[in-house]
Order: C-alpha cells, then sequence, then structure tokens
C-alpha cells in the first residue's frame, strides 16, 4: 500500500500569539515616541497655554525614529531573519525598537519649557 500525504508543515510564526505581541510591542513603542508630544500639545491647549516646547518634542521624535531605523534596518537583513514569517518578525523587531525609543528618549530627556 503506497500512501502519499500531502502535510503541509505549520508555521508558528503566523499565529495569532506572534500578531498579538508585534502589536503589543509595536504600540508601546508609538506611544513611547508620539505619546510625550501629545501630550504636552494636549495639556497647552487645555490650558489655553502657546505651545513652545513641540519643537523640542519634535526633534526627539525625529531622533528616535532615526536611531531606530539605523539599528534596526541591518537587523531587518541578516540573513536568517528574513526566513522568519512576517509577524514573527515584527514580534522580534518590537522589543528592540521600544527599547532603542525609550533610551533616545531618556537620554534626550522632557523638554525644559
Amino acid at each position: 500500500m503506497n500512501v502519499k500525504r500531502n502535510v503541509v508543515p505549520r508555521d508558528i510564526g503566523d499565529s495569532p500569539v506572534c500578531r498579538a505581541l508585534a502589536l503589543l510591542f509595536w504600540g508601546f513603542t508609538t506611544l513611547v515616541v508620539l505619546g510625550p508630544c501629545a501630550l504636552l500639545v494636549v495639556v497647552s491647549l487645555a490650558w489655553a497655554q502657546p505651545v513652545t516646547s513641540v519643537t523640542q518634542c519634535a526633534e526627539a521624535v525625529v531622533l528616535q525614529v532615526g536611531i531606530g531605523a539605523a539599528v534596526l534596518t541591518p537587523l531587518c537583513f541578516l540573513p536568517g531573519f528574513g526566513r522568519l514569517a512576517r509577524s514573527a518578525r515584527f514580534a522580534l523587531l518590537g522589543p528592540v525598537a521600544a527599547a532603542v525609543a525609550l533610551a533616545v528618549f531618556l537620554c534626550v530627556g522632557l523638554p525644559a519649557g
């Protein structure tokens, strides 16, 4: 008896857990990058004050995005990394992006205005 089985291997990188982890990590990264600027604008508008410190916050955001891109781009093109599923790649790069954004934010500091 010659039985031929066509079994497709299951890729655990496309599981919903990887997608949820990627969403969690990249959401935290977005909160760290854009949160202080958004909070500054909302508080300034609520208290009817001129928004003078937004330029310092915008500089910090540009610095975070630039350094994050400089760190994550070589990691994304590693030979073994390209074979992973897309959601697994994003789930693995998310904590690195959050750490870079948080380190840049803590080094730059909050605006003094």
